[in-house]
C-alpha cells in the first residue's frame, strides 16, 4: 500500500451552535459554540482524525428563555460572564478547507456576524448533503445518527457533543465522500 503524500490531506471544521432561539434575524443569539478541526485523506476520504477542538460559552444580551433551556440545558448561570475566544475560532476556521454543520443554514446564519471568517469558507451540510435514507437510516435527525453510531446522548444538544456525532459519521469514507460531492 502506497503511503499518502502530505498534500493528499485536507482539513474541515465541524461546527455547531446552541442559541437563545431559532432566528438570528429576530435577535436570537449564540450562547455556545463547538468546533472540531479534522484532517482527512482527500483521495480516499478516510483517515479522519481530530486536529483541534474548541468549545465556548457566551453570555447573551437577554436571559435565555426557559423553553430553550429545556432543549440544551444551558442556563443563565452557566453563561454569566462568559465570552468566546474569537482568535482561537478564527485560527481554526482559517485552517479549514470547508465548514460542516448539521443543518448548515441555521449555524451559518448565526455565525455570519459573530465569526465572519467562518463564512469565507465553503459550507457543507451533513443533514441535507448526505443521503441518510439511502444508507439505511430512517431519517437525517442528529438523534438518529447518535443512535445509529451508538454514541451516548448525555450531552445531546450541546455544541461540541453534536459536532462529535457528525465527526463519527464522517469517519466512514462513504459519508464523507457523499458530503464532498
Amino acid at each position: 500500500m502506497q503511503a499518502s503524500l502530505i498534500h493528499d490531506f485536507k482539513m474541515g471544521a465541524i461546527v455547531d451552535v446552541e442559541t437563545t432561539g431559532l432566528s438570528h434575524r429576530n435577535g436570537d443569539e449564540v450562547i455556545e459554540i463547538g468546533i472540531i478541526l479534522f484532517r482527512y485523506n482527500a483521495i480516499n476520504h478516510d483517515c479522519v482524525e481530530i486536529v483541534e477542538t474548541y468549545q465556548g460559552l457566551r453570555e447573551p444580551t437577554d436571559p435565555i428563555p426557559w423553553s430553550v433551556i429545556r432543549v440544551h440545558g444551558i442556563t443563565d448561570d452557566m453563561v454569566r460572564g462568559k465570552t468566546l475566544d474569537y482568535n482561537k475560532m478564527e485560527s481554526i476556521f482559517g485552517r479549514a478547507d470547508f465548514v460542516v454543520a448539521h443543518n448548515a443554514s441555521f449555524d451559518k446564519g448565526f455565525l455570519e456576524h459573530l465569526v465572519p471568517m467562518s463564512i469565507d469558507r465553503p459550507w457543507k451540510c451533513s443533514c441535507f448533503g448526505i443521503p441518510w435514507k439511502k444508507h439505511g437510516l430512517p431519517n437525517k435527525r442528529l438523534a438518529t445518527l447518535r443512535d445509529f453510531f451508538n454514541i451516548a446522548d448525555d450531552e445531546a444538544h450541546r455544541a461540541l457533543a453534536d459536532c462529535e456525532v457528525v465527526l463519527e459519521a464522517l469517519k466512514r469514507p462513504r459519508y464523507l465522500e457523499d458530503l464532498l460531492k
